[in-house]
């Protein structure tokens, strides 16, 4: 091959390089989707790339609990005592070692003090567990989304102020104080989504709450609570958790979409939860909340779920005369969704027909198609 001469099939090779033309900011955003270390290592691209890093503000550290954390807080202390303007747009702090240094939450301080929006916290899983600084109260007023795991809250103050915060999602979470959820949520005046593995109090009452998901599935506590959800906005209910018994909805008439593990009493009879069915458009449920259904239309009439649209069901093996006695009071189904082991089917209903089976009543549903997923 002579010399300067391109080699065959490489036409990289003398091309323009568009993507460092462009200007910082873009640049900036492109690298919001990428590890920090990773970003990090742009740095030594070329002399156009050197200083690009230091304007990305989004963070992704993990404490491992050697020798190397402590190069990492130094690195980070100095980019943000050099960039005391900047204003954090996310986050991301995993402990997955055991690092004495780094207990004392300085670290998580700093993140506070910049402005966070997006915060992801994730703690070590021993006994002493990390404590979240108390100045995440009254410090993060610009704080989104809140993401905490394996961490200690502590008391909240009388006044908490988070009037940005519009999601949060605790998970193996510690209190200080056994109000402290409530006092946490009572700050949130945006608040639209709540995910807990566990009730962590009694009462969730926000005014702004639009969905609100237990996410444990396994048992919880002995002794079953009783939660009060006071939230005229909310359109979402998802409880995944055996330890609660009886769930009372202040306001039902918002309630658009249910899911639902397990059957949980809705107040104090079942007919507030046949209340509650009677005004959502979507639901899943599992196998055995059609069997109490069942049993429930064997001395009194079900009633007609006219706003129910979409149906999924869940776990365990299906009973096709609980499904039917069900399916009996739904005129207006369009899309039925079943689990079987590990096969899923779905039945979308479209063109008009009718299926008769050996139990009373005519079923009007479309000429469905099933599907394997």
């Amino acid at each position: 091959m002579k010399s300067g001469e391109k080699p065959v099939g490489d036409s990289r090779i003398g091309e323009e390089d568009r993507i460092s033309r462009l200007p910082d900011s873009l640049l900036c955003e492109i690298l919001l989707n990428f590890p920090t270390k990773d970003v990090i290592k742009t740095s030594l691209l070329c002399r156009r790339w050197r200083n690009i890093w230091r304007y990305v503000p989004v963070w992704d550290l993990q404490i491992n609990g050697g020798l190397e954390d402590a190069a990492k807080f130094s690195f980070f202390k100095r980019f943000m005592d050099f960039n005391s303007s900047v204003c954090l747009q996310r986050v991301k702090l995993r402990y997955v070692g055991y690092s004495f240094g780094f207990r004392d939450s300085k670290l998580i301080n700093i993140v506070f003090k910049h402005k966070i929006q997006h915060l992801d916290l994730e703690g070590y899983t021993r006994d002493d567990t990390i404590k979240i600084p108390p100045t995440i109260y009254t410090s993060c007023e610009r704080l989104v989304s809140l993401k905490l795991r394996c961490l200690l809250l502590p008391k909240p103050p009388k006044s908490v102020s988070l009037p940005c915060l519009k999601i949060i999602d605790l998970q193996e979470i510690k209190f200080d104080d056994s109000s402290a959820m409530e006092v946490l949520i009572s700050g949130c005046s945006a608040l639209e989504s709540l995910t807990m593995d566990k009730m962590y109090g009694d009462r969730v009452s926000s005014q702004s709450l639009l969905s609100f998901c237990l996410t444990k599935t396994e048992g919880g506590d002995l002794d079953k609570k009783t939660v009060t959800m006071q939230a005229p906005r909310l359109k979402f209910i998802k409880l995944n958790n055996r330890s609660i018994e009886r769930f009372i909805v202040k306001d039902l008439g918002s309630i658009i979409k249910l899911d639902l593990d397990g059957f949980t009493n809705f107040g104090e009879t079942l007919h507030s939860f046949l209340t509650l069915l009677s005004f959502v458009r979507d639901i899943t449920i599992s196998s055995d909340i059609l069997k109490v259904l069942h049993k429930f239309s064997e001395s009194e009439s079900l009633p007609q779920f006219h706003n129910l649209s979409s149906l999924s069901i869940k776990t365990g093996m299906i009973t096709w005369k609980y499904l039917l006695t069900f399916l009996e009071n739904c005129p207006n189904l369009n899309y039925l969704v079943m689990a079987f082991k590990e096969h899923k089917w779905t039945m979308n209903f479209s063109e008009k027909s009718k299926i008769r089976g050996r139990y009373k009543g005519t079923f009007e549903f479309s000429s469905f198609k099933l599907r394997e997923f």
